[in-house]
């Protein structure tokens, strides 16, 4: 309709002329359109909303939790994680600046799904062997949460600004509350001096469970040539009793 009303009182020749270019800028719309959705396929288009923000998040810590069940962290690098997404290298860096960035969230993500699977424990009181038992089970099936717990020291650059280590402390502040709740509504009867000291020791505990459970079979053999000990139990047997 505008293009009849432009081209009605034009001569002929302007109204080819018109046209032409009518048709030039509908194609060269349509061209435009399909390189954006290439690029934005190609990782080169920055997310707009927040649902892409967050898919495009969830991409990069899916590709570095692949990348740390299959390598060292210290190896790890922002253009290796980025090879195992859709997103660009260059564009990485409008998501995460560091490495170490992007392994803060996995941590927050690991804790976050810990403290839904406590749910449960919330719900009634259960035996002290039910209670290691749950806790067993539910360590025992987050292997990244467990090698993550073994790099905290690690992850933790010393030049961090304020800023990370705040967030840091909000995203973790649900878990560590549940974790409270859990073990007040389980151990009603323990004081707060002990429920305390449960959870610095469970901190520490968790925190060399990686090592732990992952330790090379030639360590093991030695451990057993040695004749130090003269049964050494399955290490997940070894995690239930600790607790």
């Amino acid at each position: 309709m505008v293009s009849y009303h432009i081209t009605n009182n034009l001569s002929i020749q302007n109204k080819r002329f018109v046209g032409y270019m009518l048709t030039q800028a509908f194609l060269y719309g349509i061209l435009n359109q399909n390189q954006y959705e290439e690029a934005k396929i190609m990782g080169k288009i920055r997310a707009r909303t927040d649902e892409e923000l967050a898919a495009r998040k969830q991409e990069i810590l899916s590709a570095a939790r692949d990348l740390l069940m299959t390598m060292s962290y210290e190896s790890i690098t922002l253009a290796a994680i980025a090879e195992k997404t859709s997103i660009s290298r260059p564009s990485m860096y409008h998501y995460y600046n560091k490495k170490e960035c992007v392994f803060v969230d996995l941590i927050i993500q690991e804790y976050r799904e810990w403290g839904e699977q406590m749910g449960p424990l919330l719900e009634r009181r259960c035996s002290q062997e039910e209670f290691c038992q749950t806790m067993t089970d539910i360590l025992w099936g987050h292997e990244t949460l467990l090698k993550l717990l073994s790099l905290h020291l690690t992850i933790w650059d010393p030049s961090y600004d304020d800023s990370i280590l705040r967030h840091f402390a909000k995203e973790t502040l649900p878990f560590q509350n549940t974790l409270k709740e859990v073990v007040a509504f389980q151990f009603p009867d323990a004081g707060s001096k002990e429920r305390n000291m449960f959870l610095i020791q469970f901190s520490i505990y968790c925190n060399s469970l990686y090592e732990t459970k992952y330790i090379a079979q030639n360590q093991m053999d030695a451990i057993r040539e040695m004749r130090f000990l003269d049964f050494i139990p399955p290490v997940k047997e070894i995690c239930y009793d600790g607790l």
